[in-house]
């Protein structure tokens, strides 16, 4: 068991992104382990970083939980989305690994 941080941010993307080209911006909460949620938010900004999106602001609040409660999490939080986000195993996975997991994301032009 894992303590996870769920960090909501707003983006842009930079040149090089992850973000398709015609959108502006998103919203999208991450996930990420760390020995509190400064050490979490860390590892949120380096992988943004890393997919070509600069962070607007962080958005609160930030919560916690458990990583063995991602599956009723998503049930309740991205049941529309459900299908494409990573399933239990994978998520755990993840986050054993030190890896940040993307929610969806809420973009716009």
């Amino acid at each position: 068991m894992a303590v996870v941080f769920i960090i909501p941010f707003h983006v842009r993307p930079l040149e090089s992104s992850i973000m398709p080209s015609d959108l502006s911006g998103a919203y999208v909460s991450c996930y990420a382990s760390g020995v509190d949620y400064v050490d979490a938010t860390q590892k949120v900004l380096k992988r943004l970083s890393d997919d070509g999106l600069y962070p607007i602001e962080i958005l609160e609040p930030i919560h916690e939980m458990n990583s063995e409660e991602w599956f009723e999490h998503i049930k309740e939080q991205w049941a529309d989305h459900f299908e494409s986000l990573p399933t239990q195993l994978e998520f755990e996975e993840a986050i054993q690994n030190n890896k940040v997991v993307y929610g969806p994301f809420g973009s716009y032009s």
